[in-house]
């Protein structure tokens, strides 16, 4: 399959540097197993319970409301799992007013403790690489391409995360949640990494798990959209948006 930035053989999709210039990597299910979420999900419960002496069927509760399962490490609902920042919170704090708090005090004591979660789980622990990123990025920099990352994640957690892979050295441009005003599909992360790197969306490929970050790439005019298989959507969900789908970040090289 030809396409004019990038082709692909044999499963490889091979990305032309004369065309793209930048690559934009979602993090979670792209560059970092979705399983570290499970850990905080629990953390951000248990320290929830603790808050408001709750039983442990509403901690349980309070899991399930974040996509994950009490008592494994199993992801029940990916969709929610994957969800920004401020809709986790929402959901969290729905399900405290549910069991009859006031949405002030819920919202007050969620922002508080997911904050404190935070500060406290070391995230060199509980991260795992999706492949081989130093790898990947040492590829597309020496193609002079360079490499940005977009998450519905805190930047600031993005940058620890990407330093526990040992890539943060790597990395120009970081576009969080709270970089911009809209999160994904829209296109404001590919545009608040596009302007701080000056280069232009039609040479800018984004690379991401979802059909939210192709959706994005799209919606920005970037010149080439790589689905990944290693964390939210299947291929059926991602073929009709993305320019092409592969296994994983390492079925992708730069000549």
């Amino acid at each position: 399959m030809k396409h004019k930035a990038a082709q692909k053989q044999n499963g490889i999709v091979y990305i032309d540097p004369a065309q793209i210039k930048l690559i934009i990597f979602d993090k979670d299910g792209t560059l970092s197993d979705l399983n570290m979420w499970i850990e905080i999900i629990k953390q951000r419960a248990r320290l929830l319970g603790e808050h408001f002496e709750l039983p442990t069927e509403k901690v349980d509760d309070i899991i399930r409301a974040m996509g994950a399962d009490p008592y494994s490490t199993k992801i029940l609902d990916v969709a929610i799992l994957t969800n920004s920042r401020s809709e986790t919170e929402k959901k969290v704090i729905d399900k405290l007013v549910e069991f009859g708090f006031k949405r002030i005090t819920a919202f007050d004591a969620t922002h508080r403790i997911f904050g404190e979660v935070d500060s406290i789980v070391d995230l060199r622990k509980i991260a795992s690489p999706l492949g081989d990123i130093r790898g990947l990025f040492e590829d597309a920099l020496e193609h002079n391409i360079k490499i940005a990352v977009a998450t519905s994640d805190l930047a600031v957690r993005c940058e620890k995360i990407l330093e526990a892979f040992d890539v943060l050295d790597q990395v120009h441009a970081i576009s969080g949640a709270d970089s911009i005003s809209k999160d994904k599909p829209a296109p404001d992360m590919v545009h608040y990494v596009c302007e701080i790197l000056k280069i232009k969306p039609e040479h800018t490929a984004v690379v991401g798990d979802s059909t939210l970050d192709m959706e994005m790439a799209k919606n920005a005019g970037c010149g080439l959209a790589i689905g990944v298989l290693t964390g939210k959507d299947g291929a059926d969900l991602l073929e009709p948006v993305a320019d092409f789908v592969v296994q994983s970040i390492d079925n992708i090289k730069v000549r």
